[in-house]
């Protein structure tokens, strides 16, 4: 009978070992909300957004959990809501790029022109009334972004896409170069 009695036991202990599932994976989409202690992340392809605590999470590769962001979510047990994240890393690019980025106006050297990059894909002209900025995105490799908008003048109206460069200089600051075009944009320091 005591063999019996330790025969279940064990074979229940085996089987609440069998049902946890410590396996690590990962969960990528892109931020929809975030805390000092959760991530909401709404995923890829789909709808469904989960939100993670990250209050014990390796965040060195955070970034600031900037909304929009493309981010990985490392945690372990079943994907649910409250799931503890074990790390998120966001796309550095994504942090580098929000921000105000100028340049001195050529006709009035004493104001500035450029670009207002911010979250969630928006992006608007700094005192620049026919080059109108209005979206951007990352592009896929490490410091490129796609800025878009419309070139208005002469009656016409123009859609462009450009390609954006960002660089650190060895002073710390950022740099923005617009691919074809020579214009480089400095990054203002909040």
């Amino acid at each position: 009978m005591k063999n019996i009695k330790s025969l279940i036991a064990v074979l229940a202990l085996c089987g609440l070992a069998a049902c946890a599932d410590n396996t690590p994976k990962t969960f990528s989409g892109f931020i929809a909300d975030a805390s000092m202690n959760t991530v909401t992340v709404r995923a890829l392809t789909a709808d469904d957004t989960y939100t993670f605590s990250t209050m014990n999470a390796d965040k060195s590769d955070a970034n600031g959990l900037l909304l929009g962001a493309p981010i990985t979510v490392d945690y372990t047990g079943k994907l649910k809501d409250g799931t503890a994240a074990t790390k998120v890393a966001t796309d550095p690019t994504y942090a580098e790029a929000v921000g105000k980025w100028t340049m001195p106006d050529p006709i009035s050297p004493e104001s500035v022109m450029g670009i207002e990059i911010m979250v969630e894909g928006e992006a608007k002209s700094i005192n620049m009334a026919t080059l109108v900025y209005t979206s951007w995105e990352l592009q896929g490799e490490m410091n490129k972004i796609l800025l878009k908008g419309q070139s208005l003048g002469n009656g016409q109206t123009i859609d462009f896409t450009e390609t954006g460069v960002i660089a650190q200089t060895a002073d710390g600051n950022y740099t923005l170069t617009i691919e074809g075009t020579g214009t480089v944009y400095t990054k203002a320091r909040q």
